[in-house]
């Protein structure tokens, strides 16, 4: 009964958001998979795919959006363990899955504030892309803001952060992306996620009694890090991006003039 109640919710999230396994490079700097072009999203399981294991989410999606860790903390034991018992099998994952694991992996680690697991979870990330814009964009703004978080600092220093890491790519690879991610950012609205939220997960959630898979509860951190995380440290970050934006574009002026 329970199966078929999480497998209608899964042709639900499906219906309402055919592109789910689609990267954006806001999504790709986010490392998560794309929902709407401000509200993050993780893959919902293929129809194919055994039923996953599943947990009860203590109340609905859009309450848990910005719930406490302490309302948080038995499905996040819950999920630490699926993803315990999954990495026993990365040998057997093809490459999109594994990319989908680490991609999970970063959310949950970010989740957890443990940003040895974040560095590490991005790095390979970035391994497995196949284009070398992705093997630098990949969880740029997971990387950074983990970086920031555990070094401290004003809003000041995360925009150097990130300006000098942008700064340190090769810019004809990374150019398009980083002016997307930009213009992304500065668009980001909360009302946005919300609205997704209570819209979209909400209404699955409600098909499959309030339990969740581990890929929907990855979804949904995802998105309480934009709007608790990424959202509040937008100037930050945008400044960055101009900062940087412009830099490189004043250099082949400053070269025509010499």
């Amino acid at each position: 009964m329970m199966q078929a109640a999480l497998h209608r919710a899964s042709r639900a999230y499906r219906s309402v958001h055919p592109a789910a396994r689609l990267l954006t490079p806001l999504t790709a700097a986010l490392i998560a998979l794309a929902a709407p072009p401000c509200a993050l999203a993780a893959t919902a399981p293929a129809a194919t795919e055994a039923t996953p294991p599943s947990f009860a989410l203590p109340a609905r999606p859009s309450e848990m959006l910005r719930a406490p860790e302490t309302t948080w903390a038995p499905v996040m034991a819950g999920v630490a363990s699926a993803m315990d018992e999954r990495a026993k099998a990365l040998d057997l994952l093809s490459k999109p899955a594994l990319i989908e694991y680490q991609t999970q992996r970063t959310v949950f680690a970010q989740a957890r504030r443990d940003w040895p697991a974040v560095f590490d979870a991005v790095r390979k990330t970035r391994e497995l892309q196949e284009s070398e814009s992705a093997r630098h964009m990949a969880g740029l703004l997971n990387e950074v803001l983990a970086r920031h978080a555990q070094a401290g600092g004003d809003a000041a220093a995360l925009t150097r952060l990130l300006r000098d890491q942008v700064l340190a790519m090769p810019w004809t690879a990374v150019e398009p992306a980083v002016l997307t991610l930009r213009d992304q950012l500065a668009g980001m609205k909360v009302e946005a996620v919300d609205n997704f939220v209570v819209n979209r997960l909400d209404l699955s959630a409600s098909v499959s009694d309030n339990k969740a898979t581990v890929g929907f509860l990855i979804q949904l951190l995802a998105m309480r890090f934009q709007v608790l995380e990424v959202l509040p440290k937008r100037d930050a970050l945008v400044a960055a991006l101009d900062d940087a934006i412009a830099q490189r574009k004043a250099e082949p002026a400053a070269a025509a003039r010499q």
